[in-house]
This record gives C-alpha cells, sequence and structure tokens, in this order.
C-alpha cells in the first residue's frame, strides 16, 4: 500500500478505535451505576441487547446511505451522532442519579440515549469504514491487510476502553460516562476535516450473493455463535460477580471490573497479534486448543474463590479467544472463492453481532438465578463446540486444503 493511499486509513482507523472505545470505556461502571440507578440486572442486560439489535439492525441501512452519500459523510455522520448518545446518556444518568426520574421514564431514557441513539449511529462507523478501504486499496493484498487493521484496532478499543474506564471510575461513576464523549469530539473534528473522500467505483463488478446456510459455511458460523454468546455471557455480568463476591462499593467495582476485562482483552489482543502469526498453526488446530483453554476459563470462576481466582479464569479466556478466533475466521475463508470473501466477512460480522442481541439478557436472567449460571451455561456452550470441532467434515474440510491454496484464496 502506497503512502497515499495509507494516510488516510490512518485516520479510518482512528475512527473506528474512537467508536469503539468510547462504547467499551463505560463497559466497567455498567453493573455498579445499574444498582446505584435502581435498575435490575435483566434491565441492564436488556439495554445492552436492545443496541445490539439496532447495530444489526442499522448496518445495512447505513451501507446503502454510504452508497449514495459516500463512506466520508457516513463516518463523520456516525461519530457526531455516537458523541450525542454517550453525552445524552451521561445527562440522563446524572438526572437519574439525582433523582429527577421515576425508574420507569429512566429506564425508557436510557433506551433512547444508549441504545437507540449511540447504538444506531455506532452501526456506521465500522460499515463504511470497511467499504473505504475497499475503495482506496489497489489489490487484493493491500484490502486484506486494510481490513485486518481494522479488526487490529478495535481489539485495542476492547483492551484500553475498559482499562481506562475502569481507572476513570474511581473519581467517580460519572466520570467515565462524561470522558467518553469528550474524547471523541476532537477525533471527529480532525476526521471531518482531514479525512479525502473516497474514489467511487461504480463499475465494481457485481459481488456473489452468500447465504448463511451455504454448506460451507454455516458450520463456522454455528461456532461463531456459540464462542461468542459465551463471551457476552461473561462481560455482562463479570461486574455483578466482582461486587457480590468480593462485596465492593460502586468505584470499587468499576475500577475491579475494568481490570478483570483487562486481564481477558489483553492476552487476547497479544495472541492475535504476535502468537497466533509466530505459530503457523492451522485454523482447525487453532479451534481444538482455544476453545478447551476457554473453557477452563469459564470453569474457573463458578466455585467462590476469591477474586485471583476470577482474574485467572478470565485471563485464560482471553488466551482461548486468543487462539480460537482468528480459527473460526479465517477457517471458512479456505473453503470460499476470492469474489466471495467479502460476502463471507458480512456473515461473520452479522454473526458476532448477533450473539449480542441474546448475550446480554440471557447472562443477566441466569446471574438472577445464580452466580454460576452463566459461567456454566458458557462452559457446557464451549463443550458442545469442541465436540462440534473434532467430529465435523468442514474441519476436515478445512484441513485438507493445501497451504498454498489457503494462502491464495486469502489473498496472502
Amino acid at each position: 500500500m502506497n503512502e497515499t493511499a495509507r494516510r488516510p486509513l490512518v485516520l479510518v482507523y482512528l475512527a473506528v478505535f474512537g467508536g469503539y472505545f468510547g462504547q467499551q470505556m463505560i463497559m466497567p461502571i455498567l453493573p455498579p451505576l445499574a444498582r446505584e440507578l435502581g435498575l435490575s440486572e435483566v434491565q441492564l442486560g436488556l439495554v445492552m441487547t436492545v443496541a445490539a439489535a439496532i447495530v444489526v439492525l442499522a448496518s445495512p441501512f447505513w451501507g446503502r446511505r454510504s452508497e449514495a452519500l459516500g463512506r466520508k459523510p457516513v463516518i463523520v455522520t456516525g461519530l457526531v451522532g455516537a458523541i450525542a448518545g454517550l453525552a445524552g446518556f451521561a445527562v440522563v444518568t446524572q438526572l437519574g442519579l439525582d433523582g429527577r426520574w421515576s425508574l420507569p421514564v429512566l429506564f425508557g431514557l436510557i433506551l433512547v440515549s444508549r441504545s437507540l441513539l449511540f447504538g444506531g449511529f455506532m452501526a456506521a462507523i465500522p460499515v463504511s469504514a470497511q467499504t473505504y478501504v475497499v475503495d482506496v486499496t489497489s489489490d487484493e493484498k493491500a484490502r486484506v491487510r486494510g481490513l485486518s487493521l481494522i479488526g487490529a484496532v478495535t481489539g485495542l478499543a476492547l483492551v484500553l476502553g475498559p482499562a481506562i474506564g475502569g481507572l476513570l471510575g474511581r473519581f467517580g461513576l460519572l466520570v467515565p460516562l462524561y470522558v467518553a464523549p469528550a474524547a471523541l469530539v476532537p477525533l471527529a473534528i480532525v476526521v471531518a476535516w482531514r479525512l479525502p473522500a473516497e474514489p467511487r467505483h461504480r463499475d465494481k463488478p457485481e459481488v456473489p450473493r452468500l447465504r448463511p446456510f451455504d454448506g460451507r459455511i454455516w458450520p463456522f458460523l454455528l461456532i461463531g455463535f456459540g464462542l461468542f454468546l459465551s463471551l457476552a455471557l461473561m462481560q455482562m455480568t463479570i461486574g455483578f460477580l466482582l461486587q457480590d463476591r468480593l462485596e465492593l462499593s460502586a468505584e470499587q467495582t468499576a475500577r475491579t471490573t475494568g481490570f478483570a476485562l483487562l486481564c481477558a482483552g489483553l492476552p487476547m489482543l497479544v495472541m492475535q497479534a504476535a502468537v497466533v502469526p509466530k505459530l503457523g498453526w492451522r485454523p482447525a488446530r487453532m479451534l481444538r486448543v482455544g476453545i478447551p483453554i476457554a473453557m477452563t476459563g469459564f470453569l474457573l470462576a463458578v466455585p467462590d474463590l476469591g477474586q485471583w481466582p476470577i482474574f485467572l479464569g478470565v485471563a485464560l479466556t482471553g488466551i482461548g479467544y486468543g487462539l480460537a478466533v482468528p480459527g473460526y475466521t479465517s477457517a471458512p475463508t479456505l473453503l470460499v472463492d476470492r469474489n466471495e470473501q467479502a460476502g463471507l466477512a458480512g456473515l461473520l460480522g452479522a454473526t458476532t453481532a448477533l450473539t449480542f442481541v441474546f448475550g446480554p439478557v440471557l447472562g443477566t436472567s441466569l446471574y438472577q438465578l445464580a452466580p454460576a449460571l452463566p459461567y456454566l451455561l458458557a462452559a457446557a456452550l464451549l463443550a458442545a463446540l469442541l465436540v462440534f470441532v473434532l467430529t465435523h467434515r468442514a474441519l476436515r474440510a478445512v484441513a485438507a486444503v493445501p497451504l498454498a491454496t489457503a494462502d491464495s484464496a486469502t489473498g496472502h
């Protein structure tokens, strides 16, 4: 990729990072904040479920808007709308803590600001960023690298966001809520000012449409759904688990939850960025090794053994997912044609988003029944996936693809 093409892509990556960073910065404070506001675990789960559903529903709309208006206007619109959603959520929360709203009104306003407004506009950023990369890259190798860097900056946001949000939470639960939108304001200004409009390719060949029940693809979509549903069960309940088992205050919970999410995110990032490329393992092997490691991590959170087994458990889940997720995302790319790779990426992304429609409300509902249940279900799901991975013919088909063919198919 030449320097001229690389420079605007840095701004695209910053936009993606900023959107996910703002989202993840407030994650550690949500469980204690919900309790301070008088919301139940299930109500918080509904807030996150509605937000994920809005992302799934709004993504095709923003894809069409980016075709009609261009990628840059939609990226900027997404950033501005995300700022408005986060700022609105902060104001609603502050007034809620001051007792200005009744509980039903407060819950409704949180749904509007955090779920509908933020979720709806946040959906515009990754969709337009991915298509911007496709528009400005001149060859398949540069395109694959550019799209993979979107995944890398997303992973970085998933690591840094909770860590910084947890640290800021020690100064009060409202501090991360206001810092998150404020941090996005200069980023939105720079992107609006410096990001050039992309060249439009109206003569691009039509991309074949892949269907989720394609025999080459559905086994891996099932694997991805199980992986990320298990992860969602943990992410939505870990704050409640730490607060209840360790008898923490709201501020202590925010800080401790941020550290726990860092214990999961940092190993996952290191595994994906540094370890997996050096191992050189085939996708099937990454799944067969990563899934049981993550399963062990979930099981460590089941008994009440104090905080360090929980931290060790979430670190093991990070290591396991750091192996399993690259295996899941790369395996089906070996079975589809070059011109089907974009359609496959869309299906993989939609599957991930769909798990966060079901995961938050399922996890919080199980937690109300018994705190260990979300982690037992997550471990059971991974155990079933491991059996599937070890026995299904799709994984044998991936293992049979010669490495030279695999490299050619993915543009490496």
